[in-house]
């Protein structure tokens, strides 16, 4: 089956069916020019330098002007930078403020929060506090999709990680679709999304693959036959079971499923590969959420969840089985599985680093 359309509300659809605010130019054109009322000295106010506006905005440039103009003296038109804003289709919008936010400085914080840039500090606060998008976006340029996904990775990432991105190595974000291990037969799905950002020259780049981040019911011991016929666990009649996996998470006898909790990974290439290629694996124990209760999803109802100790070094990076069949099977019992089909082409984006840092989020759906 091929790699799914991540469909939300429109969200997936090209950018030339999701229109920008059909006047928001023509807004911005005029914004500000209003007249003062007599008497009253004019005072010019900050506005987004020409240049910005002629062309598909550039989410990286936006936000290092408006840290510029937030950091001088002079009053914000604060109407004038939503407006720019407004030229973006709807969907990215968020991202020109992520963008923004991972480049202002202490002089520009501290300006935010003065009452007259409230509307500013509202729209940047809210990017801030919410999870971002794990479906399908058209971005207008190469740039936007880098500058968007880089200011996730920014935000999201442990500072040693940042740093290593700030200095131009290749580093992995993982957006992450909540989805049941019982779904497709308990073999898994490619919906979330993999996102590989390197820079050639002063060039950044992004490159998007499928990747499964949670396991299949398939090595469950819930969907492990018993005695006398039927399943351990009636909730599994329909799982195609594999082997078992897991561990015990809360002392009930049953291995429970486990994934990755959402954080920052440093993983290495790992001696002789895995499943028949190369792969990756961290050098320091992983922490995961089990599936205690068994229904299939990973949530604080799940008695005993967090398991600091018993995965080990192992939830790789690895090959998982093809996408372009009718029922892919992702061979994940917990690792972050890629495609095999597409499998080459991330690991010549990726090249040979020593190390990369791979940055996990869940997403907003």
């Amino acid at each position: 089956m091929p790699w799914p359309d991540l469909t939300i509300g429109g969200r997936d659809q090209p950018s030339w069916i999701i229109k920008p605010r059909a006047d928001a130019r023509a807004h911005l054109a005029v914004v500000s020019d209003q007249p003062t009322a007599k008497g009253q000295p004019v005072v010019k106010e900050q506005r987004p330098p020409p240049w910005l506006e002629e062309r598909a905005l550039d989410f990286a440039a936006f936000g290092r002007q408006l840290n510029k103009a937030l950091a001088g003296h002079a009053p914000i038109d604060a109407k004038a930078w939503l407006a720019l804003v407004e030229t973006v289709p709807w969907a990215l919008q968020d991202y020109v403020w992520r963008a923004a936010d991972i480049r202002l400085g202490k002089a520009a914080k501290a300006a935010l929060r003065r009452r007259d840039n409230r509307v500013l500090y509202e729209q940047i606060e809210a990017v801030r506090l919410c999870r971002p998008d794990g479906g399908k976006l058209y971005f207008q340029t190469p740039k936007q999709e880098f500058d968007a996904y880089a200011a996730v990775f920014r935000r999201f990432a442990s500072p040693m990680a940042r740093a290593y991105f700030k200095g131009g190595m290749v580093s992995l974000l993982s957006l992450r679709n909540e989805t049941s291990t019982l779904a497709h037969h308990g073999e898994g799905s490619y919906d979330d999304r993999l996102v590989v950002l390197r820079r050639i020259g002063s060039t950044g780049m992004s490159t998007i693959f499928p990747i499964c981040t949670e396991p299949g019911a398939q090595y469950s011991q819930r969907a492990a036959g018993k005695p006398g016929g039927g399943r351990q666990d009636q909730r599994y009649g329909g799982v195609h079971f594999n082997k078992i996996d897991g561990e015990d998470g809360n002392n009930d006898k049953i291995k429970d499923l486990g994934r990755l909790i959402e954080g920052t990974y440093h993983y290495y290439e790992k001696p002789n590969g895995h499943v028949g290629a190369r792969a990756f694996q961290t050098k320091i124990t992983q922490v995961v959420e089990r599936d205690t209760d068994g229904d299939g999803r990973f949530t604080t109802a799940d008695p005993n969840r967090i398991d600091a100790r018993k995965a080990g070094t192992s939830m790789f990076i690895h090959q998982g089985g093809k996408d372009s069949v009718l029922e892919p099977d992702t061979w994940s019992a917990g690792c972050q599985t890629i495609p095999t089909n597409r499998y080459k082409a991330f690991l010549a984006t990726v090249g040979k680093p020593a190390s990369l840092f791979y940055v996990l989020v869940n997403a907003a759906r």
